[in-house]
C-alpha cells in the first residue's frame, strides 16, 4: 500500500538544509503551514522536499493535491479527493467524505499552487481541519489562505553572493550558484565554474534576485550563450529567459508567463499600484508611497490597504528595521511592472512626482544635516541613495536643468561625507555645464562641492581655478558664507601645494568672516583647518589651542562631523609630537564617533593616523594591517592621503616597519588590511569596550574630584603657577596634581589632559 504520492523529481534538490528545518519545526507546531513567496521562488519544491523528509512523522503517509490545473473553484474538494483515493458518496457532500475519512488519521495533506482558488481552499482546509485533530496541511501561494489559525512562511531566494568574486572558490558554496552549475551542466556537461566565468555567474545570480525558476531559465540558455553573454541581456530578461522545459506547467516555461499569471491575479488598483511602485529605486517608505502613487482613483489614504495586499500576494517586499518597514521590488517584478507603467499614459507624471519628492527629501536633508541630527540624516540620504540617483537621471533625460541644479546642490555635502567621491564629482561638474539655467545662488554650493572632490581626488588644478571663480561670484553676490568657504579652501590647497605660508591669511580671513555672520559651522571648520596648517609648521601650541577650541565648540553644537574633524587634527598633532598616548586617544575616540555617522573619508584618515600611531609604538604588524586598510579604503573612494599626511612621513613609517618585520611578512599583514571590509577593519582598530562600560567611564572613576578640576583648568590654559593660584595651593602641588592626572590616564602632554577635559564636560559655561 503507497504511503504518498509525491511527483518524482527529475532533478536534484540544492541548498535550503536551513528552510527545510525551519519548515519542518513549524510543521510539528501547526496545523496550517503556508508557504507564500513571489512566482518561481521554489514554494512547490521546498513544499515537496519537506514532505518528503517528514514522510516517518505521518503513520497515514503524506499526500499531494495539485490545483494549478483546475481553473473551476467547485472541483478543489474532487482534487483532494482523488489525490487520497477517496470515492465520492451519492447524496452526500464531498466535503463530509474527505472529514469522515480523515477524521482518525495521521496524514499531511499537501495544497499545491492555491492562489488563484483561495476561497475554495480556505472553505475546505477549515471544515477538513476541524474534525481531524491528526491532521496537518502545508500549503503553497501566493497569497494567504486567511484561515483561522494560518502560520505564514515567506519561501526567501537562494543565497546570491553580494559581491564580485576573485576566484571560483568564493561563490561556489552560495545556493544560487550552486543551482546554476548544475543546472548548466544539464544541458553543457562540460560547464564548469572557473576563474573565467565566476564573476558573470555571480552577477547573474544576483540580477536575477536568486529566484530558482530564472537561475533554471537563464542556465538552459548556456546550451546556446556564454554566461558573460547571459549577464549583458539581462535587461530584457523577459525575452532571453523562455528556456523551460516542456513538461513543467506552462506559467513556468517562460519568465513572462510566470509574471503574467502572478499579475492576472491582482484586482484593477493591485496593477495600478504595482505599475506606480515601480518608479521607486531601492525601496520606499510608505510615506513615500503615499505621496508619489495617490493619485487617479487611488486616494493616499487607501495605499497603505492596497500596498498590504501586495505584499500578501507576494509581489511587494516588507523590510522590517527598528524603526520604519521599508518596502522593495524584487528586480524581476520591478521591471515587469515598468513596462506596464510604461505602457499606460501616467508614467512621466508617477515619475514626476517621485522626482519632486526625492527633491524635497534632499532639501531637507541639505538644511538640517549639519546640526546635532547629523547621523539621522545622513542614514537617510544613504538608504534612498537609489532613488535620488534615479530622480537625477529622469530630470536629466527631461531636460531639466534646474531641477537638476537644485538636486546636486541639495546632495553635494553627502556624496563627500557618504564617500561617492567619484559619482559626485561627475554629477557636479554636468550640473557647472547647465549653470547658465539656473539663478547665479545656486552656484556656489555646486562650485565649492566639485572643489571639495576635486582636492580629494588630487586635482588640484581643477580646485584651484573654481576656488577663484567662486570668490568672484561670491563676493558679486554678496555671500559672506560663501566667500569664507572659497577662501578656506583657497587655503587647503595652499599646503597641498606646499605653500602653508600662503594658506594662514587666507583661512585667518575666513574665520573672521565667519565670526563676523554668525556661522558657527564654517568657523569650526577654520579653527580646524588653522590647527592643522599650525601643526605642518610646527607651531604646536597655536595648533593645540585652535584644535581645542574646535573640540569645545563641536561638543557644543553636537554635530558628530565638526568633532571628528577636531579629534582627527589633535591626533595629527599628537603622532607629530611623538605622543603614541594621545594619538591612540584622539584617533580612537574619532573612529568610534565616525563608525556610527559613516564617513569613510575620516575613517580611512583615522586609520591611516592610528597606523602611524602603531608605528610610534612600535606595534609594527598592527601598524602594517593599517596601512593596507587605510589605503584600500582611500583607493575605493578615488581620493589621496589628506593634506596633513605627509606622504614622506607616510612612507619612513612603512618603510620601518617593513624593516623590523621583513619583506614577506610585511606584505602579509598589509594585504590582510587591504582585504578587510570597512566593518571588518573598524573591528580591527577598535577593540570593544566591557560590556556597559567605556573607557571614558574608567578614566573618569580614577580622577579625584580635586583632579578633576586641575584637569579643568589646564584645559582652559592655565599654567602650573596659575593653577596653583587659582586654587590657593603651592606650585608644587599643582604639580603634582597634573603628574598624577598623567599618570592616571596614561597621558603624556597637558594637550592631552585638556583634550581629555573638553571631552568629559569639565570647562565651565558661560
Amino acid at each position: 500500500m503507497p504511503r504518498h504520492n509525491l511527483p518524482a523529481q527529475l532533478t536534484s534538490f540544492i541548498g535550503r538544509e536551513r528552510e527545510i528545518a525551519e519548515v519542518r519545526r513549524f510543521l510539528s507546531t501547526t496545523r496550517l503551514l503556508t508557504l507564500t513567496g513571489a512566482g518561481g521562488a521554489g514554494k512547490s519544491r521546498l513544499a515537496f522536499q519537506v514532505a518528503a523528509e517528514a514522510l516517518d512523522d505521518f503513520a497515514d503517509g503524506v499526500w499531494t493535491a495539485e490545483l494549478a490545473p483546475i481553473a473551476d473553484p467547485t472541483l478543489v474538494a474532487q482534487a483532494v479527493a482523488s489525490a487520497l483515493d477517496v470515492p465520492e458518496q451519492p447524496g452526500r457532500p464531498l466535503t463530509d467524505t474527505l472529514a469522515d475519512y480523515l477524521r482518525s488519521r495521521s496524514l499531511l495533506l499537501v495544497l499545491d499552487n492555491c492562489e488563484h482558488l483561495r476561497t475554495a481552499c480556505a472553505a475546505l482546509a477549515t471544515a477538513l481541519l476541524q474534525g481531524s485533530p491528526g491532521l496537518r496541511i502545508l500549503a503553497t501561494s501566493r497569497v494567504p489562505l486567511t484561515v483561522p489559525g494560518e502560520v505564514l512562511w515567506r519561501v526567501p531566494s537562494l543565497s546570491v553572493p553580494e559581491a564580485r568574486p576573485r576566484s571560483p572558490d568564493e561563490i561556489r558554496h552560495y545556493e544560487a550558484v550552486r543551482l546554476f552549475v548544475e543546472r548548466a551542466r544539464a544541458v553543457q556537461p562540460a560547464f564548469a565554474l572557473t576563474s573565467d566565468n565566476a564573476r558573470a555567474v555571480a552577477d547573474v545570480c544576483r540580477e536575477l534576485d536568486g529566484i530558482p525558476l530564472a537561475i533554471e531559465l537563464a542556465a538552459a540558455r548556456t546550451r546556446v550563450l556564454a554566461v558573460g553573454q547571459i549577464a549583458e541581456r539581462l535587461h530584457d530578461r523577459f525575452r532571453l529567459l523562455t528556456g523551460g522545459s516542456p513538461s513543467a506547467l506552462p506559467r513556468h516555461q517562460t519568465l513572462q508567463a510566470t509574471m503574467d499569471w502572478s499579475y492576472g491575479l491582482l484586482a484593477a488598483h493591485e496593477r495600478t499600484l504595482l505599475g506606480r511602485l515601480s518608479v521607486f529605486a531601492g525601496g520606499w517608505s510608505l510615506e513615500a508611497a503615499e505621496a508619489v502613487c495617490a493619485d487617479g482613483g487611488l486616494e493616499r489614504t487607501e495605499v497603505l490597504d492596497v500596498l498590504a495586499h501586495l505584499v500578501d500576494n507576494s509581489l511587494v517586499l516588507a523590510d522590517m528595521p527598528r524603526d520604519e518597514t521599508r518596502y522593495r521590488l524584487l528586480e524581476t517584478v520591478r521591471q515587469y511592472a515598468q513596462a506596464r507603467l510604461e505602457d499606460s499614459d501616467e508614467a512621466v507624471r508617477v515619475r514626476r512626482r517621485h522626482r519632486d519628492w526625492y527633491l524635497g527629501l534632499a532639501e531637507r536633508a541639505d538644511a538640517s544635516v549639519r546640526g546635532p541630527d547629523e547621523e539621522t540624516w545622513l542614514a537617510l540620504v544613504e538608504t534612498e541613495h537609489d532613488n535620488l540617483r534615479a530622480a537625477i537621471e529622469w530630470t536629466k533625460a527631461q531636460r531639466d536643468a534646474e531641477a537638476e541644479l537644485r538636486l546636486a546642490r541639495a546632495l553635494e555635502w553627502f556624496w563627500y561625507l557618504l564617500g561617492h567621491w567619484t559619482e559626485g564629482r561627475a554629477r557636479l561638474e554636468e550640473a557647472i555645464e547647465r549653470g547658465a539655467a539656473a539663478p547665479p545662488s545656486y552656484m556656489p554650493k555646486i562650485l565649492v562641492g566639485v572643489v571639495r572632490l576635486a582636492y580629494r581626488m588630487d586635482d588640484l588644478r581643477r580646485a584651484e581655478a573654481l576656488c577663484t571663480q567662486g570668490l568672484t561670484l561670491t563676493r558679486q553676490l554678496d555671500d559672506k558664507s560663501g566667500t569664507a568657504q572659497f577662501l578656506l579652501w583657497s587655503g587647503i590647497i595652499a599646503v597641498a601645494e606646499n605653500r602653508p605660508a600662503d594658506a594662514v591669511p587666507r583661512v585667518e580671513e575666513a574665520l573672521a568672516v565667519c565670526r563676523a555672520i554668525g556661522d558657527r559651522w564654517w568657523e569650526l571648520e577654520a579653527l580646524a583647518m588653522l590647527g592643522t596648517v599650525a601643526t605642518m609648521r610646527g607651531d604646536y601650541p597655536r595648533a593645540g589651542a585652535c584644535l581645542t577650541e574646535c573640540l569645545t565648540l563641536s561638543r557644543e553644537t553636537g554635530n558628530a562631523n565638526n568633532t571628528s574633524y577636531a579629534l582627527r587634527g589633535l591626533g595629527v598633532l599628537a603622532v607629530r609630537r611623538g605622543d603614541a598616548a594621545g594619538a591612540l586617544v584622539h584617533y580612537t575616540e574619532c573612529l568610534d564617533l565616525c563608525r556610527r555617522v559613516r564617513t569613510p573619508g575620516i575613517i580611512a584618515e583615522c586609520f591611516e593616523g592610528l597606523a602611524r600611531t602603531a608605528a610610534l609604538r612600535r606595534e609594527h604588524e598592527r601598524a602594517a594591517v593599517l596601512f593596507g586598510a587605510a589605503d584600500a579604503l582611500f583607493q575605493s573612494l578615488g581620493g589621496r592621503l589628506p593634506l596633513w599626511a605627509d606622504e614622506s612621513e607616510h612612507d619612513r613609517h612603512v618603510a620601518a616597519a617593513r624593516s623590523k618585520m621583513g619583506p614577506a611578512a610585511f606584505a602579509a599583514a598589509d594585504g590582510r588590511g587591504r582585504a578587510m571590509t570597512v566593518d571588518q577593519a573598524l573591528e580591527y582598530a577598535l577593540p570593544p569596550a566591557p560590556p556597559g562600560r567605556t573607557p571614558r567611564d574608567a578614566e573618569a572613576e580614577t580622577l579625584t574630584a580635586r583632579e578633576r578640576e586641575v584637569a579643568s583648568l589646564v584645559a582652559q590654559g592655565l599654567t602650573n603657577r596659575q593653577v596653583a593660584a587659582r586654587l590657593v595651593v603651592t606650585e608644587r602641588t599643582a604639580e603634582t596634581h597634573v603628574q598624577n592626572i598623567l599618570n592616571k590616564l596614561g597621558f603624556t602632554s597637558r594637550a592631552q589632559i585638556a583634550a581629555w577635559a573638553v571631552a568629559q564636560g569639565l570647562l565651565p559655561t558661560a
